[in-house]
């Protein structure tokens, strides 16, 4: 072979490996132990069956926060800042169509879709993508289950519930052992949007490391007109079922970005139970809504 054809042969060689290497993808980095412990409460979680429907009393006390319901243009809202003492308030919840009604201390009744009235994954999930406050729930039904089977619908759901809360949408930053709510050993993490839109509100969770599942998760809204701070929800078994049992706003009413007041409204969940039918007219807002 002569040299100019064996410094061809070279160069392409060299090209070829060149070009080989450059379409390659690059190797992933592995979890960090964040992420893995993150994504297997994400995991647990998404995999516990699902009530058909629940039924619960919430009582509110406020310490300078008084909240009431309030509807504009048709739907149900959580008037914060507004109200006048405590509040116990009649929940049942439908969760293949995400519908809950409530009844006030007063009688009246709202039928509505907020994550904030859901209690179960579903609520929760909905909340991860589209705010806790703020955002009103407009989806369409999502299938419900009221046992695990079948397992690959219980796949599909960690699949979903990793893609809106993943480490793709959230960073993740470990602070450390912290206990649960109700005293059972955690572990925190706190999360930052990567995209900072304004419907991704996750902050904080604690993993229960027992069961590996959410018992707290909280949420960030830092609007410059009205309510600017946090909610956060505590989460336990219940029956057999994962749920919310009480939680807490707390933050200020800001206008023009001048924080004007400070309180916290505290809530909790009362005799929790999980009926094995609601008849279907419970779930039709009242014509004054």
């Amino acid at each position: 072979m002569s040299k100019v054809a064996a410094g061809l042969v070279a160069s392409a060689v060299l090209l070829a490996g060149i070009f080989l290497t450059a379409t390659q993808p690059a190797h992933a980095d592995p979890p960090s132990a964040a992420e893995t412990l993150y994504l297997s409460a994400v995991k647990a979680t998404s995999s516990r069956p699902e009530p058909a429907f629940e039924s619960a009393v919430l009582h509110s006390t406020d310490e300078g926060m008084p909240v009431k319901l309030i509807v504009r243009n048709h739907l149900v809202w959580l008037g914060i800042g507004s109200g006048n003492g405590p509040s116990t308030w009649q929940l049942r919840h439908r969760t293949n169509d995400y519908a809950t009604e409530i009844i006030d201390e007063n009688g009246q009744r709202y039928v509505t879709g907020r994550s904030f009235f859901d209690a179960t994954w579903y609520g929760t999930y909905r909340a991860l993508r589209d705010g806790m406050l703020n955002y009103q729930d407009v989806e369409q039904p999502v299938s419900a289950r009221a046992t695990p089977e079948p397992q690959e619908a219980s796949s599909l759901r960690q699949i979903a519930a990793i893609h809106v809360m993943g480490p793709t949408i959230y960073a993740l930053e470990d602070r450390g052992a912290q206990a649960c709510p109700n005293g059972n050993p955690g572990h925190a993490l706190h999360l930052v949007a990567r995209d900072r839109a304004p419907e991704h509100q996750l902050s904080d969770v604690i993993i229960n490391m027992q069961t590996h599942e959410f018992c707290m998760l909280r949420y960030g809204v830092r609007d410059a007109f009205g309510f600017h701070g946090i909610v956060e929800q505590h989460f336990g078994d219940v029956g057999g079922f994962w749920t919310l049992t009480d939680g807490f706003i707390d933050g200020t009413i800001r206008f023009f970005g001048i924080s004007t007041h400070h309180g916290i409204w505290r809530f909790r969940l009362d005799d929790i139970s999980y009926p094995r039918g609601i008849p279907a007219d419970v779930f039709v807002a009242p014509d004054s809504q």
